[in-house]
């Protein structure tokens, strides 16, 4: 009944984003870690456990590895916990500006090829 291992998710701007199985004395840096650690450009972690009771534990922190175990911004995990790494503003404004000038690109890039097969 009371198994060694939990599963849990941890996704975002981490290396290998998916579901761990994990042991169940693990904490959120072990997470991490066990999904390739961090990318270097990161923001907020964002956690999100569902309680027995029906309630939601929902945490937003600047995740720092030197956290002690077991601490509100470190804590030990549960089966079904989830853990997402997210956005620092660099990588936002990032998204948004290849969002914005990716058509910019196709309509150059089309221009110069009729130019070359015209010349």
């Amino acid at each position: 009944l009371n198994s060694k291992y939990i599963k849990v998710s941890v996704t975002g701007r981490v290396n290998r984003p998916g579901r761990l199985t994990i042991t169940r004395a693990s904490t959120i840096d072990d997470a991490i870690n066990m999904a390739g650690g961090s990318k270097i450009l990161k923001g907020p972690l964002k956690f999100v456990r569902f309680n027995n009771d029906g309630t939601i534990d929902k945490r937003k922190f600047q995740f720092r590895r030197n956290a002690k175990r077991g601490s509100y911004k470190n804590p030990m995990l549960r089966n079904g916990d989830l853990v997402f790494v997210d956005q620092s503003i660099l990588t936002a404004t990032n998204e948004v500006l290849e969002e914005i000038t990716s058509p910019l690109v196709g309509i150059f890039s089309t221009y110069g090829l009729i130019k070359v097969l015209n010349d």
